[in-house]
């Protein structure tokens, strides 16, 4: 399984986009550049829970663990990562991905994967500047080589303007025909969309998530 803790602990001196699901982005496509104040623990959670995800995908949902931390436990890779890239929109937050057993059904989750993600979560405040995202597990091989790719993932939506995030996040995976309803959504062309995607990496994204999860699988 896999535990992800999101951690407020890193100032990165800069204002990222905050999360918001698909129905709230539908709701409030105009976003402006000021993202405001950094979310609470308990209103990020209440984000990332948010997120689509099947009921089986996450058999314990966000809660807070630390008034400055949450905690998840996914047994799909997929929407893990998923999760991850989107709460490191946030100023200021770290994800930290822990591969391994976990044991379900008491209060509390127990298990190696608790300690993986806490310390996937060490290694990210491990040197200046903090990484946004650190994964770990029983391989520490193939851990620093998901950590790696990644890290490159969260450079490469790091930069994404908030114009460039309104086409994004009204993007749904793997459904073919989109560009027009997002172009009407947003008031643009579609070919404005199709340059937006094309200039922000979408692509090359959707490409590294789906192989960041197959590695994960394989942890």
């Amino acid at each position: 399984m896999y535990v992800l803790i999101v951690a407020q602990h890193c100032a990165t001196g800069r204002e990222k986009a905050p999360v918001l699901p698909h129905d709230d982005v539908a709701r409030h496509p105009a976003r402006t550049d000021d993202a405001g104040p950094a979310s609470t623990a308990r209103e990020l959670a209440a984000r990332l829970n948010a997120l689509p995800a099947p009921e089986d995908a996450r058999p314990v949902p966000f809660a807070v663990t630390y008034p400055d931390e949450i905690r998840a436990v996914f047994t799909d890779p997929v929407h893990a990562v998923g999760a991850a890239l989107c709460a490191i929109r946030e100023r200021g937050v770290l994800a930290g991905i822990g591969v391994g057993g976990v044991e379900l059904g008491g209060d509390e989750p127990e298990g190696p994967a608790l300690g993986y993600a806490r310390a996937a979560i060490e290694r990210c405040t491990a040197g200046l500047p903090c990484r946004a995202i650190a994964v770990e597990g029983g391989d520490p091989g193939l851990s620093d080589a998901i950590t790696s790719l990644l890290r490159m993932l969260a450079r490469l939506i790091d930069h994404r303007t908030e114009a460039e995030w309104r086409v994004v996040d009204l993007l749904v995976p793997d459904v073919r025909g989109q560009h027009r309803a997002i172009a009407e959504a947003l008031g643009i062309s579609p070919q404005a969309v199709s340059k937006a995607l094309i200039r922000t990496g979408w692509h090359e994204e959707t490409a590294a998530r789906a192989s960041a999860a197959e590695l994960l699988a394989r942890l």
